[in-house]
């Protein structure tokens, strides 16, 4: 996903400036290369990278959403080891450090990422003891663990990829699709998975689920055989990681990113807990409101996607997590009497706002970093990833603190799990304004974007000026100025 800046050191603004001069010369040469050869490898790379997504995203239901949740149940994880083991994949970013390095040891990244992505099949171990009456906690964390361990690498092979396959300005449209694709793969194989587990006698359930999963990584793999990458155009040195560490705006994003991730790791792995450990709710009724927020992310994605290259990658990022922070205090709805308005609040809600947050996550990076060496997404993953793995740890602790005591105020029954759910919603807000202020090259404020697409479908004239960190937008005769 990246390219290094060989040479000695030099200020984020000297090589913000020395990079944008190479990228125009970069632009013209293959603006020239696709007049001589108009057919090129873009769509057929594309396609490829669709296609690894969406069997990616059958394995991804499964360490990802209630059925992880299901299984680990199964395996007798209580709170604190669920929050341990949903750490993991975050802890574990810390490795992406080592995976420039790699890169330029092993400059074929389609290979790399084919070999990483095996990690998956480590789950086939867990199937023989399914069928063991002494199913040790310790056997399902290892497994999961050491498949994280590969799945952190093969996350920054994958975005080094797609910085030196996707040209910048296509970036926002084609992960939008490629988003909207994953949500359909992840809808139909969540319903399926959940009908199995809740309709198939354990443990051939979970069996068969995994399965169906090594079945879809197997096919994942194979995808990217048609890829035509091309040469790496820098690898990673701990050269580049001084770099990174002396661009400020990157690493503002990076804590920030740091925040964002404890904040959410402290409460995330404990609402599906909560669906199956307190309200008792079946897996399928679980499912069928995840459905119905992939369905809103698969015609969100392709919006967020537009309006992430029109009104730039920060401006989608804090509407979205705006969006998301109210989540969470919905789920005071969320007991035995209530919960069918929480789950389609919450459907909503989710389906929308992680729509934003999931994409620009991926593009913001991308264009806050002053180069596409990998060692900058090595370094946002890995303070994301340490993150969030403070956060589940703390979070299981915590979790089994709240879920330890329950009271009634009249017929209103409230679990103290939804006390955590309060205070992650307030959390969630007060880490908002550190993205705020990592500069962009554009953004307007979510009050100014949403008018503005108000103001284009109605057919009145808007206009945006870009000056760095400094958005003016004009609307009719009225102009008004943003500070950030």
């Amino acid at each position: 996903m990246s390219e290094i800046l060989e040479g000695p050191l030099f200020t984020s603004d000297h090589i913000a400036s020395k990079v944008s001069a190479n990228d125009e010369k970069t632009s013209s040469k293959e603006n020239q290369n696709i007049k001589q050869n108009p057919k090129g490898h873009g769509d057929k790379n594309e396609r490829a990278l669709t296609f690894e997504g969406l069997f990616s995203a059958v394995y991804l239901v499964i360490t990802q959403t209630v059925i992880f949740t299901s299984i680990a149940l199964y395996f007798g994880l209580n709170e604190v080891w669920l929050g341990i083991a949903s750490s993991f994949p975050m802890a574990f970013q810390v490795f992406q450090i080592f995976a420039p390095a790699l890169i330029e040891r092993i400059p074929k990244r389609k290979y790399l990422l084919m070999f990483f992505n095996s990690g998956r099949f480590l789950w086939i171990l867990l199937i023989p003891f399914l069928f063991s009456s002494n199913r040790s906690p310790k056997i399902f964390v290892l497994v999961f663990a050491i498949s994280q361990i590969f799945a952190a690498f093969s996350g920054n092979i994958w975005l080094s990829i797609v910085s030196d396959t996707i040209k910048p300005e296509r970036r926002g449209k084609y992960l939008g699709l490629r988003n909207f694709f994953v949500s359909l793969a992840t809808l139909v194989s969540f319903y399926l998975f959940s009908l199995i587990v809740d309709n198939v006698k354990r443990p051939y359930n979970y069996m068969l689920v995994i399965v169906g999963a090594m079945v879809a990584s197997l096919f994942s793999v194979v995808s990217l055989k048609p890829l035509e990458e091309k040469r790496a155009k820098t690898t990673g040195s701990l050269n580049d990681l001084r770099l990174v560490t002396k661009d400020k705006n990157f690493m503002k994003l990076c804590m920030a990113y740091f925040a964002w991730n404890f904040v959410i790791l402290i409460a995330s792995p404990f609402f599906a807990y909560h669906q199956l450990n307190n309200i008792k709710l079946p897996v399928t009724y679980i499912s069928y409101s995840s459905i119905a927020a992939s369905l809103l992310s698969m015609v969100f994605y392709t919006l967020w996607g537009r309006l992430s290259d029109e009104f730039g990658h920060k401006s989608v990022l804090i509407v979205g997590m705006s969006i998301v922070s109210i989540t969470p205090a919905i789920w005071i709805l969320m007991n035995e009497r209530d919960w069918i308005l929480a789950m389609i609040l919450d459907a909503i809600l989710s389906g929308v706002g992680w729509a934003a947050v999931n994409l620009a996550f991926v593009t913001l990076p991308l264009e806050a970093a002053s180069s596409s060496s990998p060692m900058y997404f090595a370094v946002f993953s890995a303070l994301g990833g340490l993150g969030g793995t403070i956060g589940s740890i703390i979070g299981g602790f915590v979790a089994q603190f709240f879920n330890s005591f329950d009271f009634y105020i009249g017929t209103f029954h409230v679990y103290g799990l939804q006390i955590l759910f309060l205070i992650e919603s307030v959390l969630r807000y007060m880490t908002i304004p550190l993205f705020a202020k990592v500069s962009s090259k554009k953004y307007v404020s979510p009050a100014t974007m949403f008018t503005n697409v108000i103001s284009v479908l109605s057919g009145r004239h808007a206009m945006r000026i870009n000056e760095e960190n400094r958005t003016d937008l004009i609307i009719g005769r009225k102009r008004i100025d943003r500070w950030w």
